[in-house]
């Protein structure tokens, strides 16, 4: 070697020397290999910094209105959004959380048991109305007690396209996830506190999706759900079902039980949500795409968050929001759909035996 020629010299030589060598082919096989994975960089680069910032605002939120003893109770917080959440609050010193989980395996591993004492996991298995009814119970005796500060329901588990039959109500599984089981929910803890004359406001926000305007959910599809048949768009009627119950509900839960309710849509996050419309081998190579074209589970937790510790969230109520962005009064712009907003709410009442469980049913 030259006494003038540097190792790192000869290395681009060589380099050089091997691209030259290249045929037309290779050559543009190698610059478009470098193109994607400095686009690859530059799209994860971002994607941080989308989480740093969607985590910075949640967690000033969140501060703005924790006060000295902050509750907070999130269903489905064992991935995506939910585990998002769970994560992000437990970090504030005023936040205790109680969260609805299925799978308390997996919940004993992410939160183990006495982190600090302020996170409590309880079993609840959505599919079934009983165990509604009593986290209901758990829900109602952990918000009301404590000191005062933020009081905070996100009613965020959601299924699409699950396999697996009718549940032991005869109802398809995605309806009772995604529909069913928040209204049961909702309706009882607000009977429950206007019960025991709760004063304390709190603020409960039901996560549902752009995709409902994809429904086709009519007096018909109704009858057909309860028994038992599934509509082709079972997640998008669900959601909409559940938006159309908040239009006509939300102001008596606000004036009769202090509950400000609100739909928040977190947009496509990557998340689980879509598992089952994929062949589960498949499932983990769509990581790749769901990185690049989805909003992350931190962004979708911000759109979610936000629609219940925004400023404004106990001045409304029936609202639907991204973010703190306010996509529609849904009391008033669906006001047209009112009579079939409480044929819904009727029918629902029905599906989950609300009146009877309220009055006491034995389970």
């Amino acid at each position: 070697m030259p006494p003038d020629v540097g190792a790192g010299q000869l290395s681009t030589a060589v380099g050089t020397a091997a691209f030259a060598g290249l045929g037309l082919i290779g050559k543009v096989c190698v610059v478009a290999g470098a193109t994607a994975v400095g686009g690859c960089c530059v799209l994860t680069v971002r994607r941080f910094a989308r989480v740093a910032v969607a985590r910075g605002r949640l967690h000033q939120l969140l501060a703005e209105c924790a006060g000295e003893d902050a509750r907070i109770v999130i269903t489905g917080a064992t991935n995506g959004i939910g585990l998002e959440l769970a994560n992000q609050f437990r970090r504030h010193p005023a936040v205790s959380l109680l969260l609805g989980c299925r799978d308390m395996k997996l919940a004993a591993r992410l939160f183990p048991e006495g982190v600090d004492g302020r996170v409590r996991v309880v079993h609840l298995e959505l599919l079934d109305l009983d165990s509604v009814q009593s986290f209901t119970d758990e829900v109602h005796d952990f918000l009301r007690a404590g000191e005062p500060g933020l009081r905070l329901l996100v009613n965020n588990a959601g299924v699409m396209r699950p396999p697996g039959g009718l549940t032991a109500s005869r109802l398809d599984p995605t309806w009772q996830t995604n529909f069913f089981s928040p209204f049961l929910l909702t309706e009882l803890l607000a009977r429950r506190r206007t019960t025991d004359r709760v004063k304390l406001p709190m603020r409960i926000v039901q996560v549902s999706s752009r995709l409902e305007r994809r429904s086709e959910l009519s007096e018909e599809l109704l009858e057909r759900v309860s028994r038992g048949e599934v509509g082709e768009h079972a997640y998008a009627d669900s959601k909409r079902a559940l938006m159309l119950w908040t239009s006509v509900r939300a102001q008596s839960l606000a004036f009769r039980g202090a509950a400000y309710t609100h739909c928040a849509t977190p947009g496509m996050v990557d998340s689980q949500l879509g598992r089952h419309s994929v062949h589960p081998l498949l499932w983990p190579f769509t990581k790749p795409l769901r990185m690049l074209l989805l909003r992350s589970p931190a962004e979708g937790a911000l759109a979610v968050a936000a629609a219940g510790l925004r400023p404004k969230a106990m001045e409304t109520f029936g609202r639907y929001l991204d973010g703190e962005t306010e996509l529609e009064d849904l009391v008033l712009e669906r006001m047209g759909e009112k009579q079939f907003a409480n044929k819904v709410l009727k029918w629902a009442t029905t599906a989950t035996m609300l009146e009877q469980r309220a009055d006491g049913y034995d389970r």
